[in-house]
């Protein structure tokens, strides 16, 4: 580990020294010159050394260290290349992204460590300190991101390439490991408790008597400081700009239908609001509101409980899930009723995986499976239903074709314009190559 980390270290600061070298660069040490910046000879072996390392090639194999350091030097050139027309074309990057790639690529350096005590060891052993390495690692985010951004900018330049079926298939063997992630096809349904009639009649109460000073004359402003119970209410309910889609359903459709200067109640999940529109911007609505909470007591927690446990044994008894969530479910915006495969762990939010991954029982005459009930403070129940499953498996090309294809498309794209690049950019190569000599060094 610990001569990884000096070869990463090395490699790292190879281009610094060669710019601070200058004159004193001796002549058959300069591997080629890339619009007028050095590459090292010395950079070009690291690099190949540490690509012969990742590839499990010995250097004792002079023939393929002869192939891997060819490979490894003409991809240098071309990212020179690439880094001498960034800077040709004045493009930019900013000082939170370059850090930001500086954070990057230290964890991936210390997730190589199997502890933070192991990394500061090697760190201080190679003479180094975190900010020393960072301040390593900057002109090498700088230069990865000039390149990026400027690939981006001119995307449009790229040329039309074509791939094979065949060459798709070369690139996805030379490519492809591991598995293809778990997936599975799933509804679901949300629960809430509700409040009792004697609180709903409360807050419908108090938003009248607001609603009845208001029309006497009083701010509202000053009602909804004075009387409101939302978080707003200290500053005179005011809620700013919003568009659609930031609000519950209900207030959404009351303030968007509303003029301007028009108050109106509305009930929501919340409890009962006082709504004052006071202007639009475009698709933005800036609206006051005075909020009559609703509060939910544990008596409505274990009716929620009871409704979605009843729900839960109804489709054990055979109904559709799918058509009682549309009746009772709190949240209805992301339910399907024929969804498509997601990847079990990028579902959202995180109570969704997890009834998932529970303990699922069998529906009849069917091979779905319903989860028990989860508790989601402060939305309701969850019960979710697996409607098909496609356990972790070896890749497939068949399964990725389009991507790969696609991949491969932009990938070959990026080769030819590099390529047409290199032929407008001073290139002056001096490398001699690799020899059984560097094995022995």
């Amino acid at each position: 580990m610990k001569e990884k980390l000096f070869a990463i270290l090395l490699l790292c600061c190879s281009s610094a020294a060669a710019q601070q070298a200058g004159q004193r660069v001796i002549l058959e040490d300069v591997a080629a010159v890339v619009g007028g910046e050095i590459i090292l000879s010395s950079e070009v072996k690291m690099m190949a050394i540490q690509a012969a390392e990742e590839r499990k090639i010995p250097m004792a194999d002079t023939a393929g260290m002869r192939m891997l350091t060819d490979e490894v030097f003409q991809a240098e050139i071309s990212n020179r290349v690439l880094l001498h027309q960034a800077r040709e074309a004045k493009v930019e990057v900013t000082d939170d992204d370059i850090s930001q790639q500086v954070e990057n690529l230290l964890n991936n350096l210390r997730n190589n460590y199997p502890s933070e005590q192991a990394f500061q060891r090697d760190l201080t052993a190679a003479g180094q300190t975190v900010e020393q390495l960072k301040e390593i690692y900057r002109e090498q985010a700088s230069n990865e991101l000039l390149r990026q951004k400027f690939l981006q900018d001119h995307s449009h330049e790229f040329p039309r390439v074509k791939v094979t079926e065949e060459e798709a298939r070369q690139f996805f063997d030379s490519q492809a490991t591991g598995n293809s992630p778990e997936q599975v096809k799933y509804q679901y349904m949300i629960i809430p408790p509700k409040p009792g009639e004697a609180v709903l009649e409360e807050a419908k109460a108090k938003i009248d008597s607001v609603y009845k000073m208001y029309l006497d004359g009083t701010d509202f402003g000053y009602l909804a400081e004075k009387f409101s119970d939302d978080p707003t209410a200290d500053k005179g309910g005011d809620l700013g700009f919003f568009s659609k889609g930031d609000m519950v359903k209900e207030f959404e459709e009351a303030a968007f239908s509303m003029k301007v200067g028009e108050v109106r109640m509305v009930q929501t999940k919340y409890g009962w609001h006082l709504i004052q529109v006071e202007s639009r911007r475009q698709k933005e609505v800036k609206a006051r509101h005075v909020l009559a909470a609703t509060r939910i007591t544990e008596e409505d927690w274990a009716k929620a409980r009871e409704l979605a446990e009843s729900l839960r044994q109804r489709v054990l008894n055979g109904e559709d899930f799918y058509k009682l969530a549309k009746e009772n479910s709190e949240e209805t915006t992301g339910l399907i009723e024929s969804p498509n495969f997601t990847v079990l762990d990028n579902i959202q939010p995180a109570e969704f995986k997890t009834a998932l991954q529970g303990e699922l029982s069998p529906v009849p005459n069917s091979n779905r499976r319903i989860s028990g009930l989860v508790e989601m403070k402060p939305n309701g129940y969850l019960l979710m239903c697996e409607l098909d499953r496609k356990e972790a498996a070896p890749l497939n090309f068949e399964d990725i074709r389009q991507q790969v294809i696609e991949r491969l498309q932009y990938t070959k794209a990026i080769e030819a314009y590099v390529e047409e690049l290199r032929k407008k950019t001073y290139i002056d190569i001096r490398f001699k190559g690799w020899s059984a000599v560097e094995a022995e060094q």
